[in-house]
């Protein structure tokens, strides 16, 4: 009995063991089979990234290529662009010198117009003085008659001469005009006639102007020119004014009211003279212009 008790517990033993076996041969199986698969999965997909690592390396030689193209090209550009920006400014610099060079010609043609018509104004009246004594006053003796009448007598009349130069001297003046422009608040007020001293005034309230190496040019009646170099880091301050004094006239080297030009004695004495001032650029900023004629009152 307790045989066939043992015998049966073992046949149960036995159908449990290989149940268990069989279940764990089968659950490895399903999981190598899973893992083949996954592996498959796997090198597929790692086939499939080193082929597209492979096309975006390819890609990525193209465009490191196209990039470097565009590189040199653009420098080349840039190259090409600086030198047209030299030749622009060359252009440009070319332009504002000969403007430059011009509106002098054109002020100095305009000065010796003026003169010319200034002369032509004196002639014009020293031709009709000397028509009114050639031809007489009314129902007086002109120049004619009294020479033609000295001629007959073979005798001078000195108070007749003497009278004759009063009128001369009586009818004809002198007549000084000025003409003055400013580009900016700094403009230029009316020299010394005597040439003693120039005065640069700043016209604003509030603003100081920095005219420091700027340049003080004066033409004497077309021919002889003066130039005086403000100094360095020199401001005319708001609202006020600087004489600049010719060496010995009487002025003092005191900054910012007064500075002392020591090349010069004079600025200069004409009957047409030109005051123009320009800063550091060559740009001019303000002028004063001097005219003086004679004319028949």
């Amino acid at each position: 009995m307790k045989r066939a008790l043992m015998l049966q517990m073992m046949n149960t033993n036995r159908n449990d063991m290989e149940s268990w076996y069989k279940l764990k041969v089968q659950e490895i199986q399903t999981q190598s089979a899973r893992q083949n698969m996954e592996q498959g999965y796997q090198k597929d997909e790692v086939k499939r990234l080193r082929t597209q690592l492979t096309d975006l390396r390819g890609k990525l030689a193209d465009l490191e290529g196209r990039n470097a193209l565009l590189e040199k090209q653009i420098q080349e550009l840039n190259y090409q662009l600086e030198d047209d920006q030299r030749s622009y400014e060359a252009a440009l610099n070319d332009r504002d010198a000969q403007i430059r060079k011009m509106r002098e010609e054109c002020q100095a043609l305009m000065v010796e117009l003026q003169m010319l018509l200034d002369t032509k104004q004196t002639l014009d009246a020293e031709i009709a003085i000397y028509r009114k004594m050639l031809e007489g006053e009314g129902d007086g003796p002109g120049l004619r008659q009294l020479v033609e009448q000295v001629v007959r007598t073979t005798g001078i009349n000195e108070v007749a001469d003497t009278e004759t130069m009063r009128v001369v001297k009586g009818e004809t003046s002198s007549r000084t005009s000025y003409t003055r422009s400013a580009k900016g608040n700094v403009s230029i007020q009316d020299p010394s006639p005597e040439g003693k001293y120039v005065v640069l005034e700043n016209t604003h309230r509030s603003k100081e102007e920095p005219i420091g190496e700027w340049k003080l040019k004066r033409k004497i009646d077309g021919k002889r020119e003066i130039v005086y170099t403000l100094p360095h880091d020199f401001v005319l301050r708001a609202g006020k004014s600087v004489k600049i004094w010719a060496r010995g006239q009487g002025g003092v080297h005191n900054p910012p009211d007064s500075l002392l030009f020591d090349s010069e004695d004079s600025f200069g004495v004409g009957s047409n003279v030109q005051t123009i001032l320009y800063n550091k650029e060559g740009e001019e900023r303000a002028t004063h212009i001097q005219r003086q004629s004679q004319s028949a009152t």
